[in-house]
């Protein structure tokens, strides 16, 4: 996106020099189709606004954003702000999509974050400040703890608002290690361990191994269910594959110029994406990028068609 810079200061003080940057961008699009469940073919808009501003004092790193979005689908515009400052591996942040409540939309506001990141050690804590919340959300933390030593890496998350269906907290731990070409991955919850079903904690394993510009995964979880994945890329053509029960994917794309073709099919999208309209298990789309502007027709198997105009600034 398109960086339009506003203004530059350099002030002389006492404590040190101080600089700062303060850019505007921003970018809008227009449709035509049904897509996404929609039962009559209409027009739709939608336009962003954001302002990036960043400077550096006495070896503080400090930064703030706003952002507006406005969409004319019935939606209100969304505001957002955030603000961080760091120095020396410890920042403090407060905005935004930092993931506090595991159900919280990305768009909202009220996140509070202190982490830490040095000599292989990460820490962060991260909580749901926003007065305005619900009752079930407010004050709702996670801690993420992560140590990396040569090829391995060890994490511990702790989230107060992911909880499992005896109504505790649950716990993850991750391990994975690199091994030249192969990766191994492991990670597991007690989301289960105290509930009336199966009594057994979730969990995920998988091995990548890459060759060249080709990587293929294996992949099993605590029901036994695997799956084999194939990405790959070749010129200007992209591609990917899984093979899983009741939920096989397949995307190739291809580059051409300015001009981009996509095709992508995912099984299980028909089932479980059915909620929000978006369940079409085939999609075709088709883009010209002109710099500023991008054309783009798409369709999909549920007889859905859409065409756009997509501008940066």
């Amino acid at each position: 996106m398109k960086k339009v810079l506003l203004t530059t200061t350099a002030l002389v003080m006492t404590a040190g020099v101080a600089a700062a940057d303060v850019s505007l961008s921003g970018s809008a699009k227009l449709t035509y189709g049904d897509w996404d469940g929609g039962t009559t073919t209409s027009w739709g808009s939608t336009t962003d606004l954001s302002v990036a501003m960043s400077g550096e004092a006495s070896g503080i790193a400090y930064s703030a954003g706003l952002s507006i979005d406005e969409t004319d689908s019935g939606d209100a515009a969304h505001i957002g702000g955030s603000i961080s400052i760091s120095s020396n591996g410890l920042s403090l942040a407060y905005g935004p999509g930092m993931d506090a409540d595991a159900g919280e939309a990305s768009d909202e506001t009220g996140d509070l974050k202190i982490a830490y990141a040095g000599s292989g050690v990460t820490i962060s804590y991260v909580e749901n400040a926003n007065a305005s919340e619900a009752g079930s959300s407010k004050g709702a933390s996670k801690v993420d703890l992560g140590y990396t030593i040569n090829d391995i890496t060890i994490g511990l998350s702790s989230n107060s608002t992911d909880k499992s269906s005896s109504g505790a907290q649950i716990n993850t731990l991750s391990v994975g290690f690199n091994a030249g070409d192969m990766k191994i991955s492991l990670s597991g919850n007690d989301a289960a361990l105290a509930s009336a079903t199966d009594g057994k904690a979730d969990w995920d394993a998988s091995l990548a191994y890459t060759l060249g510009a080709s990587t293929v995964t294996l992949a099993v979880d605590e029901d036994s269910k695997t799956a084999i994945s194939v990405a790959t890329s070749l010129n200007d053509l992209t591609l990917s594959a899984k093979a899983k029960d009741t939920d096989n994917e397949l995307s190739i794309s291809y580059k051409m110029g300015d001009i981009s073709m996509s095709y992508a099919y995912d099984e299980g999208a028909g089932v479980a994406a059915a909620a929000d309209g978006d369940d079409a298990q085939t999609i075709m789309s088709i883009s010209y990028d002109l710099g500023g502007i991008v054309l783009k027709g798409q369709s999909n198997n549920k007889n859905e068609v859409q065409v756009s105009a997509a501008f940066t600034f």
